[in-house]
């Protein structure tokens, strides 16, 4: 049993969190050992699957973002304290340098320059775990030059519109002739990424956003809270998710991706984060017995996700399932 208790952590999140990493967990097991043949994403139920599958990530990201706000103390005079800022830095980079080591092409460093360009295609695309870590270091950026929760609300909030705004913009162009290999491929999907800034690193900004009004809020009534304000934004992400997509589609149907250069997949995916957050939110009121747990096991979460992603795939020098 968890003996440290985690006084500030709003345990409906960290069950979301913990949610979000089972289902990305379940996902990459399942479409990893099960017969490829079998599976049709593009009829029922696999495209609900996927869909779904679709919506954890963003979640993920989400709670990351809230969890920044509370995790990211500041002092007297609003300023974040040298030694979170190393931390923060430090745990970036550390993201950053997994995520890169479990595609790494080859058995040692320096075989790296004899290696053919075909494998280090493969090396330079961004997963979740180097989107996350570049995107916490903006994040860590943003902090610094903010001294109060309100302007961290308003720069988060319009870098997050913002981001969402340029995605189909930025899907539109080939980053790969403007800039190298390496850094392209955070913006581009050709290159083999799954994650890209651009639209996935706005879910963290718009959860800080949310987590500087959450924090406002008495924390015995931040589960309700989280879920009156989530049963609300349900319809109408839906809705605009629905009216954005139709006008849109015809101007992005053509890139190589419309489905993460779509505006209005943004609002149905925050859809999906809402219905979880009220989902985890209720659970999380019938089983009190166990907030320690969704606490501990939160925070933990997304070194769970590093281990199965070693233990599913294995890595450059070591085998997988």
């Amino acid at each position: 049993m968890p003996e440290k208790i985690y006084t500030n952590r709003v345990p409906s999140l960290d069950f979301a969190r913990i949610f979000a990493m089972l289902m990305m967990i379940a996902g990459h097991t399942f479409f990893s050992l099960i017969n490829p043949y079998s599976i049709d994403i593009h009829s029922f139920p696999w495209s609900w699957w996927e869909f779904l599958r679709g919506a954890t990530a963003p979640t993920f990201l989400t709670v990351s973002g809230i969890a920044q706000v509370f995790a990211n103390k500041r002092d007297q005079n609003g300023l974040i304290p040298a030694q979170i800022i190393n931390k923060r830095f430090k745990n970036a980079l550390m993201l950053i340098g997994i995520g890169y080591l479990l595609m790494f092409p080859a058995d040692k460093i320096y075989d790296i320059p004899f290696i053919p360009p075909q494998y280090l295609a493969g090396f330079f695309a961004v997963n979740i775990l180097q989107l996350i870590g570049v995107t916490l270091l903006f994040v860590l950026l943003l902090f610094t030059l903010t001294r109060t929760d309100k302007q961290l609300f308003i720069y988060s909030l319009a870098i997050g519109i913002a981001i969402a705004l340029l995605t189909p913009i930025s899907q539109s162009i080939n980053w790969f002739e403007i800039l190298p290999y390496q850094i392209a491929n955070y913006f581009d999907y050709r290159g083999g990424s799954y994650f890209g800034l651009f639209p996935f690193s706005a879910y963290v900004f718009f959860g800080i956003a949310f987590g500087t009004i959450l924090k406002k809020i008495p924390n015995d009534e931040r589960i309700d809270f989280i879920i009156r304000k989530s049963l609300i934004a349900i319809p109408i992400f839906i809705l605009l998710g629905f009216l954005i997509h139709k006008i849109e589609y015809p101007f992005i149907k053509d890139l190589f991706s419309p489905y993460k250069a779509s505006l209005g997949m943004i609002f149905y995916r925050f859809s999906i984060v809402a219905a979880i957050f009220v989902f985890t939110g209720l659970l999380t009121k019938k089983l009190t017995e166990f907030h320690h747990y969704f606490s501990f096991f939160g925070q933990k979460a997304l070194y769970v996700y590093i281990v199965h992603i070693f233990i599913l795939y294995g890595t450059a020098i070591t085998p997988g399932l």
